[in-house]
């Protein structure tokens, strides 16, 4: 690696610059030539495209180690960071003005362009020890700008040029620093920053057109994301700029984005080239993800322009979503009265409310994106600017005003007195709230055939994103808060409590009316999540008389609630459990619980306790009714925390025999086998790692007894039906998450010797433990193993948790291996085996980190004629051809050079078998003297070696030298 880092370096510096002045002149001819023959024509593309070629040049920097220039070697997207040497070459004026030059004279013939803009693009990227100092770096940027201005104004870009065009100004912001931008003479960076602005305008347009075009190749897009993420880079480093530099741009794009989502006359949605309105589109894109997901990046950077103008942007959308939704509620009511008056209920013409939902859409999620950043395990703040804009204007704010907007969403805002005295963040809240009001007033109506079940997504989407960050929002948390916020929805006030009830009825109002729509229940059972999972929260949601109702309801699976797919459930009985940890007095939160869980306990003994429930049990509705248990009991395992893990846990347990139970009632029906084991998976998963020695073991029993009569059930199973083998798919990539959860107790424990149940009783002591995680899981893998073909191994996520699980019981339990039966020991060094030679590179990495703790486990045995001792041996010569004979990459060396030094240790005369065998193979000479001095050099120390840490390290950096210095000599081809 050092020896190909070294010629090219030596490349880079003489030959390479070379070739890069030879094409220069080259194109400098050609420039002067005003037609070209096609002969011509096709030199100059070759000729661009070197040069291309020589500025895409990934340049090695001095001194640089081996691993860097493996990954240096291996990096996408090369940026040109030049060394000093090619100064002369690159910092000529000349050589930027010529490529201008060259694309203004090929930019029609598309091939062409796209190499003359990538290597603007790579000149747009120069950076490093190129430049003396910054005053160079300054001139060069300037001189970069003015070109691309002069380039770019007069012309009418091509479509092939978009994505060139926003790589070079991507390329500008993201390379240079802020001081060399702010150091631009002023004028020049503000016409880069307008000309930036009318792109991203132009770009915004055509990306909207591409899409009603339903375009295959959509280059405006491509390029309009890109300039997006180059304005977020600019206003994230806000505090550099000019103050208030950025906010006319900010208004101009976040103007066009608005225009380009809304349909006519304020906007330009579906409007096709000659301006003729389309809606066509609606159908063929049912199956796109979600636009909140789909566009993502672009709602963040529009959201971050909409804080940077807040004071434009924050009452732009809502007086554009209080008219909407005022315009949808007249919409509705006529509607309605066409329904009564029609004798033909599907003569209702809907394009009008689809527009309307349309625009509702895309303003929520502008809105949601404005107003908070997506949390994801942080604690979610109000960003600074939307904080900072609500302080600005709390003077003129009424609080009652606002308090009355904010809790009447059943009135127009504009109808109460006063309301211009509002904060314009709460009021741009209350527009997503009235919206919502509409939306359920229509539902009430029997008018839900009329909605958007998009649109109600979009409202639950937007409420919880809020919920997290503004509800209850933390004082200590802010160096400054704005009174209007804090008065409207800190801790202990009106305000927070009335929209906890508020969204409350909302959920439930949704869940009764949206139960056949299971993305819509989805996301409103996340919000009610999202309620509940703070303590905070969840103190005043338990205030709510509809939260017992719900809890009721839900408990006595009343209508609709029971028509909730089985995901919904699960999510609501996890919201449920975790609402019942709320604060409330002893006889309160005795009885929630009599009323949530009791139920479905009674129900489920009273099912499986009857005398014929072997004859019912296949009937749908006793089916459905175990589903709806199993799911339940996963939510409640969903809900732990460390806080509730004893009562949840003790509850569990009572349940998971029974369970055990079902395994031979449903023994031929696939799916609940799946969600039986899917219950044990959550339980370790979620409370596995706070249970003391005593409970882990109640544990670990009923999941050996689980895996015993899985597997018994499934030796019948496998002579009915041969040809099961894709089904047990599913079954068989649980029980490894199964069994992996019951290990990671090995190495995530936060109990403390059963600490957090002491107030229950203690149960057996630990020193008469019967069963143990080693004999769960190597019981697992006896059922896993012979199952385990290479057909099944063909599928990525069961072949990872395959490898994953070995790997964890060698490292955890290798004194256990050697006790495994003679057919399961060999299936698992050949699963070992396999995964080094025929798999991907993380799992050969997993087998190789395995070998380390077998081969250890065999030098403290001391056994020499034991099967594992043999079959390290074997391994042995599998390592050593890796590292010697065959190519592999620097990250797998470390791996394989652990598992060679054990193994070395434990068959030192066989390693120098191996080594004098693939000496005595060598006919030239000198790489034999080269790999003999690299075995002496590796093995050097006087003393033999060792299972000691020291001489390992020693080894290892020895072994990275001799990689260097022979790898690839000898590399089978």
């Amino acid at each position: 690696m050092e020896f190909h880092g070294s010629c090219k370096r030596l490349f880079q510096e003489d030959g390479l610059r070379q070739i890069f002045v030879l094409t220069m002149e080259v194109l400098q001819e050609f420039g002067r030539r005003e037609n070209l023959n096609a002969q011509m024509s096709s030199v100059f593309q070759r000729y661009l495209a070197l040069a291309n070629q020589v500025l895409c040049w990934n340049f090695l920097p001095p001194n640089l180690g081996r691993h860097y220039i493996a990954m240096f070697e291996a990096a996408q997207n090369v940026m040109l960071k030049p060394t000093e040497s090619w100064r002369e070459a690159l910092l000529d004026t000349r050589v930027m003005d010529l490529f201008f030059t060259v694309h203004r004279k090929i930019r029609e013939d598309s091939d062409m362009a796209q190499d003359s803009l990538q290597c603007l693009a790579q000149l747009a990227s120069m950076h490093g020890p190129i430049f003396p100092d910054e005053s160079a770096q300054v001139s060069y940027l300037a001189h970069l700008v003015e070109g691309l201005l002069s380039m770019i104004n007069g012309i009418e870009i091509e479509d092939s040029e978009a994505v060139g065009i926003s790589n070079i100004i991507s390329n500008l912001i993201t390379m240079f620093p802020r001081s060399t931008l702010t150091a631009l003479p002023s004028d020049l960076f503000a016409s880069f920053i307008n000309c930036l602005t009318l792109l991203t305008c132009s770009f915004g347009r055509s990306a909207a057109l591409e899409e009603v075009l339903d375009k295959d190749d959509m280059v405006y897009m491509e390029a309009y994301d890109k300039l997006l993420e180059s304005w977020l880079t600019l206003v994230q480093d806000e505090e550099h700029f000019p103050r208030g530099c950025f906010v006319p741009p900010a208004i101009q794009v976040f103007n066009s984005y608005i225009q380009c989502h809304l349909a006519a006359p304020d906007g330009t949605r579906n409007l096709s080239v000659n301006g003729v309105p389309s809606h066509e589109e609606e159908e063929i894109n049912e199956l796109q993800e979600d636009d909140r997901e789909l566009f993502s990046d672009q709602l963040s950077s529009v959201g971050m322009l909409g804080r940077v103008a807040a004071d434009h942007c924050v009452p732009l959308l809502t007086s554009l979503l209080e008219e909407r939704v005022t315009r949808l509620h007249g919409q509705l009511q006529r509607t309605q009265q066409h329904l009564m008056a029609s004798s033909e209920p599907g003569s209702v013409d809907r394009t009008v409310l689809d527009d309307l939902y349309e625009d509702i859409h895309w303003l929520i999620l502008v809105s949601g994106y404005l107003l908070a950043d997506d949390s994801q395990g942080e604690t979610p703040l109000i960003p600074s600017e939307v904080m900072e804009f609500s302080i600005k204007h709390a003077a003129q704010v009424d609080i009652n005003t606002t308090l009355q907007v904010l809790g009447s969403p059943g009135e127009k805002a504009s109808s109460i007195p006063g309301c211009n005295h509002t904060d314009s963040v709460i009021r741009l809240l209350s527009a997503v709230l009235r919206t919502s009001e509409v939306e359920s007033r229509a539902t009430r109506a029997s008018l839900t055939e009329l909605l958007s079940p998009q649109m109600g997504k979009d409202i639950m989407w937007f409420l919880r994103r809020w919920t997290k960050t503004y509800l209850l929002l933390d004082e200590k948390l802010y160096e400054q808060i704005s009174m209007p916020l804090s008065t409207a929805f800190g801790a202990d006030t009106e305000g927070a409590q009335w929209i906890v009830g508020y969204l409350l009825e909302k959920v439930i109002n949704n869940l009764s009316v949206w139960s056949s729509e299971p993305e819509l229940a989805n996301d409103t059972v996340e919000l009610l999540v999202t309620l509940v999972e703070k303590r905070e929260r969840a103190n005043m949601v338990v205030q709510c008389e509809s939260w017992w109702n719900l809890a009721k309801q839900f408990a006595s699976r009343s209508p609709p609630l029971h028509l909730l797919s089985s995901s919904v459930q699960r999510t609501l009985m996890k919201a449920l459990v975790l609402g019942g940890f709320a604060h409330m007095d002893a006889d309160a939160k005795q009885q929630y619980w009599a009323e949530v869980l009791h139920p479905l306990q009674q129900r489920f003994l009273n099912l499986i306790n009857q005398d014929n429930f072997a004859q019912i049990s296949q009937e749908e509705a006793v089916k459905r009714e175990i589903v709806a248990t199993l799911e339940a009991l996963c939510g409640i395992a969903e809900a732990t925390q460390i806080d509730n893990v004893a009562s949840l846990f003790s509850f569990l347990m009572d349940f998971l025999s029974s369970c055990i139970g079902l395994m031979e009632v449903y023994s031929n029906t696939p799916e609940t086998i799946n969600l039986i084991i899917e219950v044990f998976v959550e339980v370790a998963h979620k409370q596995i790692c706070y249970l003391g020695e005593t409970k882990s073991m109640k544990l670990y029993e009923a999941c050996l007894t689980l895996l015993q009569v899985y597997s018994k059930n499934n030796q019948c199973r496998k002579r009915s039906d041969a040809a099961a083998e894709e089904d047990q798919y599913q079954d068989l990539l649980l029980i490894m998450e199964l069994l992996t959860n019951l290990l990671s107790k090995e190495f995530i424990d936060f109990s403390d010797t059963d600490e957090v149940f002491r107030n229950q009783d203690q149960g057996t002591p630990a020193s008469s433990r019967t069963v143990s995680a080693a004999d769960v899981v190597l019981y697992g893998v006896n059922i896993v193993l012979p199952l385990m073909s290479q057909d099944l191994l063909k599928f990525p996520s069961l072949c990872n948790q395959y490898y994953k699980l070995i790997t964890f019981i060698c490292e955890i339990f290798p004194e256990k291996i050697p006790q495994l039966p003679e057919d399961l020991f060999k299936s698992l060094m050949f699963s070992l085996e396999l995964g080094m030679t025929s798999m991907s590179s993380e799992i050969s990495q997993l087998c190789l980190e395995a070998l380390s703790p077998l081969a250890e486990q065999c030098a403290k045995t001391q056994e020499k004629d034991t099967p594992l001792f043999v079959a390290t041996r074997h391994f042995l010569k599998l390592v050593f051809d890796m590292l010697v004979l065959q190519k592999h990459n620097t990250e797998m060396t470390v791996a394989a050079g652990e598992a060679l030094y054990t193994l070395v240790c434990l068959h030192q005369a066989e390693y120098s078998e191996l080594v004098e065998a693939l000496l005595s193979s060598q006919r030239d000479a000198v790489i034999y003297q080269r790999l003999a001095d690299a075995f002496n050099k590796l093995t050097a120390s006087s003393t033999p070696p060792t299972m000691d840490r020291k001489q390992k390290v020693a080894f290892l950096k020895s072994l990275e030298e001799f990689v260097a210095n022979v790898g690839g000599l000898l590399c089978v081809k």
